[in-house]
């Protein structure tokens, strides 16, 4: 496995040059091999006093044109192997070096050693038969097959006898010229086909081989249909040409031309052969190499197995803790995890689950275990308890399971190892939003790199975007140098300057990208509508099977995943200015927008925050976000924020986590990648040509204006909204129309008071800017969305 990693990383242009060398190699080892052959035909007496000398004795005259070492190799090769079926091997040889040089071969290279082995032993065992009538059993000093040969062909007369022998041999051959060759296929079935003479005259058979040929063809048409209708049909008149003036029949008939040629093109035909190709969008980095595995590290030393006095010891106690509350156990079973063991336990008959679950602290305590949890299974309780020394699950262990390798999900994400011993891969597109909390340091990090990480091992740069928004400018500096392969951003004409921001590190740039996304959005909508499919995975099928074009406006639509960090720092507002005011709520204004309408155009959302409190995880993000990770946290209150239950105050740190998906949740370790396992990564990738500079790549995202460019929106007090602006707002929603005159006419407004309502819908983020004389674009589709927004308004 290190040589195939070591390979890989290896640059196009000197793994190309370590091919050349070694084709040239190929290429004078086959050169030599040819030499030493030949030459040992007429000098292989004359060199036999060689085998007496020492190999270095270089007193000793050599005949052979190879020297000493040509006379041992051919000597090996035609006295103790094959005799003169020795010179097939130098087919493989020469296929070999041709290969390397040219980086072609017109046949298979497996088809062609084994029929080249196959060919020499067959040409051994011949040659070797026809030696003893002949008496030249010892010619070249094993006999024309070779002492091989001349072995093989002793032990089958032992076997059959002198008369069979022969014949066996040269069945063996004929089997071998049918896999071989194709013309003999042909002419072997010809001889058991009987002439068919009523449809091929003697004269016919006297024609030349391309006019024969065509008759063949004609006939074998014919016998065809005469198959099928059971009657020849009859021949067809051959239509009359038209002729110019010559002479007169004596009949009165129009003068015909004594010679004509008559040329017919091809008939056109409506049969389709084959479709068109379909597009690969992986071709536009033609080079590109995804990353081996080989790059993240196994920590061996880290992984530990739960020994069998630790279970047991567990066994009994929790025997002994239910015995004692009167509770009666049949069964115990443990399922051994990486950090945490579940016992199920199969209470008797009669035993209530909800008395057991009432247990959980006196177990925990029973026990001197922290962390522990009893959860209600299908066939048992299941009380989870931390192992005494717990394991690091290796982000390469997880990555090389089934589970993600053979996954079909568009953007599959291996998270980690659950408890009941498997590896939990989830699909991002189906999320199809997640939403990470926990408390400082038990693992949040290392959760949102372990999943950037499956999507750069599962998905090609031309399928995948990434933005990252990182408030503490720290966690996600390592992925600012994929900016030519997977991150999208804001256009710019300084290179430096799309460099700086390809990480997005401060509110005022996260609240332009996300608007920024949200217009991607609905470019995306109205190509959707165009093709008139409901999502991107068919949009893009379409498109790469030729139905969609480019002329049209269409184009291959990637993935693009929004990566927040500490959204709690984004949205805070508490003390701050009207500008930062306005910002946090745009911010949360994009960010549910996102969330309501990303999924169908391939918008996809993480957000993680380390305060899971009320104020910052409201009714609408839970809503938006029904795929949620909870790492542990302080209290019950917060783990009723995140998951709506509790139970994420009880677990262990270190990774240790609870995955809900709005069914049923499950207790997961997540899987490590440290930081430098992640620069390794990054770093392989970036080493390679991604796109370059230009007007469309990187992935550029629709440039937005800054609130200073947009008029009086930016100056605008949300606080102190007009008391008909929710009124003027689902007017212009209702009739999809962002026009003053409008509010003046059906509102009854004055032109100030219209005016000023405007600029507060364009801050709200309803409409936007104005453009010219034109209506303002509005920006959101229905009454639904618009409650939203209003609602979030309403408690600022």
């Amino acid at each position: 496995m290190k040589l195939f990693g070591f390979w890989s990383r290896i640059d196009e242009e000197d793994r190309m040059r370590a091919v050349k060398i070694t084709g040239i190699i190929a290429g004078l080892f086959t050169m030599f091999t040819l030499l030493s052959i030949v030459s040992y035909l007429f000098t292989w007496k004359a060199d036999q006093s060689l085998f007496a000398s020492p190999v270095g004795d270089i007193s000793m005259d050599v005949r052979n044109l190879c020297g000493k070492m040509g006379f041992r190799w051919s000597d090996f090769l035609v006295r103790h192997c094959f005799g003169l079926g020795s010179f097939a091997l130098i087919v493989i040889l020469f296929a070999v070096s041709v290969r390397l040089l040219a980086g072609r071969w017109h046949y298979s290279m497996l088809r062609t050693f084994l029929l080249t082995v196959t060919g020499t032993f067959g040409a051994s065992l011949i040659l070797a038969l026809v030696s003893s009538p002949f008496g030249l059993s010892n010619a070249f000093g094993g006999g024309l097959g070779g002492q091989c040969g001349e072995s093989v062909v002793a032990w089958l007369r032992s076997l059959f006898g002198d008369v069979f022998t022969p014949l066996l041999l040269i069945a063996l051959v004929a089997f071998w010229l049918f896999l071989a060759s194709n013309r003999f296929t042909r002419w072997f079935n010809g001889l058991w086909k009987p002439k068919d003479s009523g449809e091929v005259s003697e004269a016919e058979d006297d024609e030349p081989e391309e006019k024969s040929g065509k008759k063949e063809t004609e006939i074998h048409k014919g016998t065809v249909q005469e198959s099928v209708t059971g009657l020849r049909p009859a021949p067809v008149p051959a239509p009359k040409p038209v002729v110019r003036a010559g002479k007169e029949s004596d009949t009165g008939a129009a003068p015909v031309n004594s010679e004509l040629e008559i040329v017919k093109g091809e008939e056109l035909s409506t049969k389709v052969d084959h479709d068109l190709q379909r597009i690969d969008i992986r071709k536009e980095l033609p080079l590109y190499r995804m990353p081996s595995l080989e790059l993240l590290d196994e920590y061996s030393s880290q992984r530990h197995e739960v020994s069998d006095e630790e279970l047991y010891r567990n066994n009994n106690k929790i025997r002994a803790t239910l015995a004692n509350y009167k509770i009666q156990v049949n069964d115990v079973q443990a399922i051994v995890g990486q950090t945490v063991t579940l016992y199920k336990v199969y209470p008797a008959p009669g035993v209530k689950i909800s008395e057991i679950k009432k247990l959980q602290e006196d177990i925990g305590m029973y026990l001197h275990a922290k962390g522990v949890r009893v959860v209600t299974l299908t066939d048992s309780v299941g009380i989870e308890v931390a192992n005494d020394c717990p394991s690091v699950v290796p982000m390469r262990a997880v990555l090389n399971n089934k589970a993600f390798s053979g996954s079909k999900a568009e953007l599959p994400v291996a998270i980690g190892y659950t408890i009941q011993q498997s590896v939990k891969v989830f699909d991002l597109a189906d999320a199809p939003h997640l939403l990470v909390a926990g408390a400082t340091k038990q693992g949040k990090s290392v959760g949102l790199n372990a999943i950037v990480t499956s999507l750069l091992y599962a998905k090609h740069p031309s399928e995948l975007k990434l933005v990252f928004i990182d408030p503490k400018m720290v966690e996600f500096s390592s992925y600012s140098s994929l900016l030519h392969h997977y991150l999208a951003v804001l256009p710019s004409n300084d290179e430096k300057e799309e460099l700086e921001n390809a990480i997005v590190k401060k509110a005022d740039k996260a609240e332009k990208i996300l608007r920024s996304l949200c217009i991607e959005m609905d470019q995306r909508y109205e190509l959707l509508s165009k093709a008139r499919v409901p999502n991107i995975k068919l949009y893009n099928e379409k498109y790469q099977n030729r139905h969609l074009l480019p002329t049209d406006g269409h184009h291959f639509l990637p993935y693009i995943v929004t990566v927040i960090d500490e959204y709690a720092d984004l949205t805070m507002s508490v003390g701050g200015s009207g500008d930062s005011k306005n910002t946090a709520r745009s911010i949360t204004t994009s960010i549910i927008r996102l969330a309501q309408k990303g999924r169908a155009a391939g918008i996809h959302v993480i957000l993680a925050t380390q305060r899971p409190s009320a104020d910052v995880i409201t009714g609408l993000i839970k809503t938006n976000f029904p795929t949620r990770i909870a790492f542990r946290v302080v209290s019950r209150i917060d783990s009723s924020v995140i998951l709506d239950s509790t139970g994420a105050e009880k677990l262990i740190g270190k990774g240790d986590m609870l995955y809900y998906a709005g069914v049923e949740m499950e207790r997961v370790q997540c899987a490590y990648i440290s930081p430098d396992e992640i620069h390794a990564l990054t770093g392989y990738i970036a080493s390679q040509s991604g796109y370059q500079k230009s007007y469309n790549t990187p992935y550029y995202l629709p440039e937005v204006l800054d609130s200073s460019d947009e008029g009086s929106g930016g100056s605008v007090d949300m606080n102190n909204l007009d008391e008909r602006f929710e009124e003027a707002a689902r007017l212009v929603v209702q009739t999809q129309r962002g026009s003053t005159s409008d509010l003046q006419r059906r509102l009854g407004m004055g032109y100030a008071k219209a005016g000023r309502v405007m600029d507060q819908l364009e801050s709200a983020g309803i409409v936007g800017h104005q453009e010219g004389s034109k209506p303002r674009q509005v920006l959101v589709t229905d009454l639904e969305e618009l409650e939203t927004i209003l609602a979030s308004l309403r408690k600022m």
